[in-house]
């Protein structure tokens, strides 16, 4: 359901602005040299508690409402039209998809799939079940980066935008995307 006509939107996996790919690149790589571990954990559910709060304030129908919104600063063009829960379904799968590939990182091991951002598009059904989703993923997440040891070791893998990064710089990674969902589900509740 969309509140208006969509004008044409960048495809899925068009990315971002190279100049704020340096920048949130150099950002997560500072971030995981200076902040701890728990302060990143800090952040990254505080930004999901808060988006999840938000949504909880809706009733169904303007949580499956499609609303355009401005492009924020990190985000996809094509991301820009999307219901609170599709930004939520978002957030589940990129996070679910994080908290696979940290472990494998902080151990050595090989990730062997490509990150295709096109691939972690949310679908237009997306309802309320992802506030649920969500909350088990950010809880999942937690434990499991609250196990392993220096994320600062370990090896990299391939962001397609922001190259190669630790498990640190994911884990940061994570704690920024989040914020910039959170901003997004602020922006569709003004908008509806």
């Amino acid at each position: 359901m969309r509140d208006r006509a969509t004008p044409e939107l960048d495809p899925p996996g068009a990315g971002i602005p190279g100049y704020e790919r340096q920048v949130i690149g150099a950002g997560l790589r500072a971030a995981a040299n200076f902040l701890s571990k728990d302060r990143l954990t800090e952040l990254f559910r505080a930004e999901a508690e808060e988006a999840m709060a938000l949504a909880r304030g809706i009733d169904e129908d303007q949580g499956r409402r499609r609303v355009l919104v401005g492009r924020l600063f990190g985000m996809e063009d094509s991301s820009r039209d999307w219901s609170i829960y599709m930004t939520l379904e978002h957030l589940v799968i990129v996070n679910s998809a994080i908290a696979a590939t940290l472990p494998r990182l902080f151990s050595g091991l090989e990730v062997s799939d490509t990150v295709r951002v096109q691939d972690f598009k949310p679908v237009p059904e997306a309802g309320p079940e992802q506030l649920e989703d969500l909350a088990n993923i950010v809880e999942r997440y937690t434990d499991m980066v609250d196990k392993l040891g220096n994320l600062r070791a370990g090896i990299r893998y391939t962001h397609p935008w922001f190259g190669e990064l630790s498990a640190a710089q994911w884990h940061a990674l994570a704690a920024v995307h989040n914020s910039v969902h959170r901003r997004q589900v602020k922006r569709i509740m003004r908008a509806l």
